[in-house]
């Protein structure tokens, strides 16, 4: 075609030849010009056509060589923050492409970072290249070419990288509308590269994430396995049923599921023998003659196995491990095959009894600690399994020898079961019955009463009654002959009552000496009365015990059924209200429960709240009365009396609260509050009139020397006062003497060995046995009030005294008189040789303000 043009030009003027130049210029113009805009059309079509940016970049130079000469292209990218040049793409006929990423100083004074520090387009013809090495900017770095053409990559007014083009030869040089076309096709790719490369950094990410996961998966997958395979391991150690031949192969598919066992065996060792046994093996690589052999039972040596046993502890070992300890000389010379041996001992009861072992025979196959941590795990269950079978043998051999004396059991056992089932009924009987007397219990009588009550509200014609009997000297008897004694009067009162009452009536023991009687349809009261009257008059006859006539009589509360009971409980405490009332009107006789007794127990239950509110408030207080010495009625002491005055009920006197205060056992206290106030009050005296030659005697209920702690409670109170023991007398009667008598001598010794005084407090009132003067250490004799008024009129009571106080003489205890209350009394005491008196002839009991006055 060019020759064509050529041969019509010359065939034309010379004015339609200029004008054929320039429409031939117009042309080639118009040409260029739509190859740049299929350049750039294809430019802007290559981020959504490219796959990734290799790609692009590739097409990025087919379609820069497309419009220009782009024999020699590149782009780099500029990574600010770590100054570092990355050639993504790079074709040049000269030079090779930089690996990796390159430090920025590496190709400092470079054309390409030259570009990157000014921002802007090159054209770097030699003329260029040459004034800019005179500025000392750019330097030879590479091939030296002869145009080089490059234009920054910029984003967000950085630059991100170079794009440029170069020529070796003359025949190419590139043009400023080069260097433009450059310029402007560099900032269409920009955008479609950092398109492509989040896009790549997104797919990076998704790619990580995913491996991630799957990571996760695998792991998770794994970690199920072996949670699954230990599991099963746990299984089969517990079912001792299964042959340990075949538990062994079980064990061994289990855990090559989790690790490489294809070699895999377990040892026993025999410490006896010092034997070595192959209990199960599997091995993959040799015959099995070979094997046999391999795993027969051998002598301890120095084998591998032999470490694990020895050391206790898992062994993991690689051939250069192995050949280490051979040359130590601690095993024998590996076989060369082995390339990875996992050893973990069989340990029972602390002592090791064998090993397990798995190796390898192939260098990608070698154990970690993870799998030693694993079968170190297995290895437990093994030791385990292997006990149990051994208890297993031991128990099939015992189970033959028990099996033996199971008949001769059996027939030992129908014996125990016919002496059981008596028991049984024994047992039954036992628990509705009294034990001593035969007689229906509590329990069973509380259960006939609330049946009466129920049927009394079914049909009110049924009238009933209830008697609650307490024989009224039954502890005399105790006390005076003995517990066993009271045992067989309790019998003979049982039988007696029985055969008074009729078939229909219950007679019941409640405990101790008291019975109760259900009598059921009663036709009038009379006939309950009737029954009391014949059971009082029955006790109130002597009962021949131990070949002794004995009086014993007993108080009745007569209780009849009323519509307002609804409890057999209420219904006994009202009947024993009744008992209480006939005690206290005199003994040996019956009383009908009415409410005004109920209004009494009340009126007790008022008073012992008071008493006990009064013992927190601290409102008892001592009186005191003098003791004084009879030959020249000097003061010695004083004996503190317990008085109360209340907030509530003003001043009570000793015999309205005091016996209340004894059964509800809150004399107790009052009795400490009393001795603490006392010899608070004598330590004052003690210094206010310089008197320490006074004591005080302080009276304690009989029960306080039951208690072991009685000592040590009483040494407390005079070490918190400051008082000296020997200022202090402990006043006792004689009926602490005669129950637990060993604790109260242990409490008596105690005391004295602390300085504090012993005296016996109405002597020849109570029991009057000599035994006890001999036996516990009393220093003081108390002459009962009831000898000493009006001594002088009564001859016998004059002969009871001198008794008395000869034999305090003989025993060197001293004598004291108690209630002297004239001058005659006073002189016949004098001249019977008693020491010390007291009484209204003397003093009164005081309080502590006049006691003072009268000492001052």
């Amino acid at each position: 075609m060019t020759k064509d043009i050529t041969n019509y030009m010359n065939s034309l003027s010379k004015e339609d030849e200029d004008l054929a130049k320039e429409s031939i210029l117009l042309l080639n113009k118009y040409r260029k010009l739509e190859e740049r805009y299929t350049a750039l059309f294809t430019l802007n079509q290559l981020s959504n056509d490219c796959a990734n940016l290799n790609t692009f970049y590739r097409q990025v130079h087919h379609a820069i060589a497309s419009i220009m000469d782009a024999k020699n292209f590149y782009i780099v990218l500029y990574d600010q923050v770590f100054a570092t040049l990355e050639f993504v793409y790079h074709v040049d006929e000269k030079d090779n492409t930089p690996p990796g990423c390159v430090d920025y100083d590496e190709l400092k004074g470079s054309m390409t970072c030259h570009v990157i520090e000014t921002s802007k387009p090159l054209l770097a013809t030699p003329k260029v290249v040459k004034q800019l090495q005179s500025q000392g900017k750019i330097k030879d770095m590479g091939t030296i070419g002869i145009d080089w053409l490059g234009v920054p990559l910029m984003s967000g007014g950085m630059v991100m990288g170079v794009m440029a083009v170069q020529s070796y030869s003359d025949s190419t040089r590139y043009q400023e509308n080069d260097l433009d076309m450059l310029t402007f096709t560099g900032q269409h790719i920009v955008s479609a590269m950092e398109r492509l490369q989040d896009r790549e950094r997104l797919q990076k990410a998704v790619d990580a994430r995913t491996k991630e996961l799957m990571s996760q998966i695998r792991e998770r997958e794994k970690s199920e396995l072996l949670q699954e395979s230990l599991f099963r391991i746990s299984e089969l150690t517990n079912d001792s049923t299964i042959d340990i031949d075949k538990f062994y192969d079980m064990v061994h598919n289990i855990v090559g599921q989790l690790i490489n066992a294809e070699n895999f065996y377990i040892a026993k060792y025999n410490k006896n023998k010092d034997l070595l046994s192959f209990v199960y093996y599997s091995e993959q690589d040799e015959g099995s003659d070979d094997i046999s052999r391999k795993f027969e039972p051998r002598k301890f040596s120095k084998g591998y196995t032999e470490l694990v046993i020895q050391k206790g502890k898992t062994v993991l070992l690689n051939l250069d491990d192995m050949l280490a300890l051979n040359k130590e000389g601690k095993t024998i010379k590996p076989d060369g095959k082995t390339k990875s041996w996992l050893g973990v001992p069989l340990i029972q009861s602390n002592e090791v009894i064998g090993a397990m072992v798995i190796q390898s025979y192939q260098s990608n196959v070698l154990y970690s600690e993870q799998d030693a941590e694993l079968l170190n795990f297995v290895s437990q269950h093994v030791s385990t399994a292997i006990k149990r079978r051994e208890l297993a043998e031991f128990e099939r051999k015992t189970q033959e020898l028990l099996e033996q004396q199971v008949k001769l059991r059996t027939a030992e056992l129908e014996e125990e079961i016919k002496q059981r089932e008596q028991m049984e009924q024994q047992l039954k009987y036992t628990a509705s019955h009294d034990s001593l007397t035969g007689l229906p219990n509590r329990t069973v009588f509380l259960d006939l009463l609330n049946h009466a009550i129920a049927c009394n509200k079914r049909r009110p014609e049924f009238q009933f009654a209830v008697l609650f009997l307490d024989l009224d000297r039954f502890k005399v008897v105790n006390d005076s002959l003995g517990h066993h004694a009271g045992d067989i009067l309790l019998k003979k009162i049982a039988n007696e009552l029985s055969t008074i009452v009729r078939n229909k009536d219950t007679v019941a023991r409640l405990g101790g000496d008291e019975f109760v009687i259900l009598i059921e349809d009663l036709d009038t009261p009379k006939e309950a009365y009737d029954v009391a009257q014949r059971i009082t008059e029955l006790l109130s006859a002597p009962f021949i015990i131990l070949e002794q006539p004995v009086f014993i009589g007993t108080s009745i509360g007569v209780l009849f059924n009323d519509t307002r009971y609804d409890s057999a409980e209420i219904m006994l405490r009202d009947a024993d209200t009744a008992m209480y009332h006939a005690k206290d009107m005199g003994k040996g006789r019956y009383e009908v429960f009415d409410s005004s007794m109920h209004k009494k127990v009340q009126n007790a239950l008022l008073l012992e709240a008071d008493i006990r509110e009064a013992i927190q408030q601290k409102e008892f207080v001592p009186f005191f009365q003098p003791i004084v010495r009879l030959s020249d009625n000097e003061i010695v002491g004083f004996e503190a009396l317990a008085r109360w005055k209340s907030e509530k009920r003003g001043f009570v006197y000793p015999n309205d609260f005091i016996p209340l205060a004894e059964e509800t056992k809150l004399v107790l206290d009052i009795d400490f509050l009393i001795l603490e106030k006392s010899c608070r009050q004598l330590k004052n005296w003690h210094v206010e009139f310089n008197r320490d030659d006074l004591y005080v005697s302080c009276n304690l209920y009989c029960e306080h020397f039951f208690s072991p702690n009685l000592s040590k409670d009483i040494a407390t109170i005079i070490k918190r006062v400051g008082l000296n023991a020997r200022h202090l007398r402990i006043e006792l009667t004689e009926r602490a003497l005669l129950e637990n008598s060993d604790i109260v001598l242990e409490n008596m010794m105690a005391l004295k060995k602390m300085g504090v005084k012993i005296l016996l407090d109405d002597f020849g009132t109570g029991y009057s046995s000599l035994s006890y003067l001999h036996r516990f250490p009393i220093d003081v004799l108390k002459i009962d009030r009831s000898f000493i008024n009006n001594v002088h009129e009564y001859n016998n009571h004059q002969a009871i005294i001198k008794t008395i106080i000869d034999l305090a003489t003989n025993l060197q205890m001293a004598t004291v008189g108690e209630g002297i209350e004239n001058l005659a009394d006073a002189e016949l005491l004098t001249q019977m040789d008693c020491i010390y008196g007291q009484g209204y002839y003397f003093y009164k009991p005081m309080p502590p303000h006049e006691m003072s006055e009268y000492l001052a």
